[in-house]
């Protein structure tokens, strides 16, 4: 496993932004996946021990979070949201320091710093200084120096943010190159669930500092496939009614659709059983669950509902 964590807790006083997470992170490309202020900046941060974790422990490629901190950033590269670029250096510069910081020496990291501003396209900026830097160049500089050293795992904080639509699209298909490689394994913390569905092989996603559903995307898609969204004529009390009787989970969908979850295991005959029953007639009934959107907007509008 990349990352392992277990009863995971970390607050800021009061305020538990991970709250008893456990997890696993494979080897290979992993989508942290929540809306922002979910914890996944928190939890990150918390495994790099830039803030302290409350309770539980956490493995990062075998090692003990608490107990090997120096080992372990030795072999990850840190991509934060936040902006980490030094002014007054140039492009070149800043990689070049970032690769001296992990242990290279001077001219190894000069090298290794013209090498990867060529793969991040910043090859004819890379004399300029970093504050001269546009928000999307900024992200390729910040990918740059968290790949100089060449880790095992990368940790990319919403690796897209502030870029235009070609430049996000030049930045994912950097994370693809980098993940098919298979060398370098990542964990992607993004809300962009496209940019989590294009890049990673399996997702975790969170809300509220909880951990709400944790698998491969085919996986989850598979899992939520019971989901259908219902419009009919008739009595709908009765029919949802009828429904829920059966077991089923319904929520409304605007102001005429429902959205149906059948219990595992059944079948669309058990919602065409229940309009017979209540003498109502089925408009439109299709699959409302096929991408990993549809299973991220149901999950957190399940847990929206429970708190009601």
């Amino acid at each position: 496993m990349s990352v392992t964590l277990e009863h995971v807790t970390i607050q800021y006083g009061q305020l538990k932004a991970v709250n008893d997470v456990s997890a696993t992170f494979p080897h290979g490309s992993t989508g942290l996946l929540g809306p922002n202020g979910a914890g996944k900046s928190s939890l990150i941060k918390g495994l790099l021990s830039l803030v302290s974790i409350h309770s539980g422990k956490a493995s990062i490629l075998g090692k003990d979070v608490a107990q090997e901190r120096k080992a372990i950033r030795q072999l990850i590269g840190y991509m934060p949201e936040d902006d980490c670029l030094i002014p007054g250096l140039t492009g070149i510069g800043m990689v070049q320091y970032t690769g001296e910081l992990s242990g290279m020496s001077r001219s190894d990291a000069m090298q290794r710093a013209h090498e990867l501003l060529f793969v991040v396209g910043l090859e004819e900026a890379r004399y300029r200084n970093v504050e001269t830097y546009s928000a999307g160049m900024k992200q390729r500089i910040k990918l740059a120096q968290a790949l100089v050293h060449d880790p095992e795992l990368l940790f990319l904080d919403e690796p897209t943010s502030g870029m235009d639509p070609k430049g996000r699209q030049e930045m994912l298909d950097l994370i693809e190159d980098i993940s098919h490689r298979g060398r370098m394994s990542i964990v992607l913390a993004s809300h962009i669930l496209v940019d989590v569905e294009r890049t990673c092989q399996r997702v975790v996603i969170m809300n509220r500092g909880k951990v709400l559903e944790q698998g491969s995307v085919e996986d989850l898609r598979k899992s939520y496939a019971g989901t259908y969204t219902v419009r009919i004529e008739g009595d709908q009390e009765k029919f949802i009614n009828a429904l829920k009787r059966a077991k089923c989970v319904v929520q409304p969908n605007g102001n005429t659709l429902w959205d149906v979850t059948l219990p595992k295991g059944k079948r669309t005959d058990l919602i065409l059983t229940a309009a017979k029953e209540t003498r109502v007639q089925i408009r439109r009934l299709v699959a409302s669950v096929q991408t990993l959107e549809d299973v991220f907007v149901k999950l957190i509008g399940e847990e929206q509902h429970a708190d009601l």
